[in-house]
């Protein structure tokens, strides 16, 4: 029964994500590593889908609430700390 000051959306480009999950995984291969089972395209696009039906519809409840706040995930990792911290009066 505890009340939400915020909901956190991050904001990402499902195209990069992409991108960058299949030049991780080249990298590991190249540099003599083991892949992760769960980090490849196919198992990127199951996890979309999954948002896309389950967290997605959560989102615009909490939108029309007003309390949904969006973040671009897609900035460096020091921009989005900052805007979190923006969000939630940190």
């Amino acid at each position: 029964h505890m009340e939400l000051d915020a909901i956190v959306e991050l904001k990402v480009d499902e195209a990069a994500l992409l991108s960058r999950i299949e030049n991780r995984a080249r990298e590991t291969v190249a540099a003599g590593g083991t892949v992760r089972a769960d980090d490849n395209p196919d198992a990127f696009k199951v996890r979309l889908d999954a948002y896309r039906v389950q967290t997605a519809p959560v989102s615009a409840y909490y939108a029309s609430k007003g309390t949904l706040k969006a973040v671009d995930g897609m900035l460096p990792i020091d921009d989005v700390t900052k805007a979190l911290n923006a969000v939630l009066g940190a």
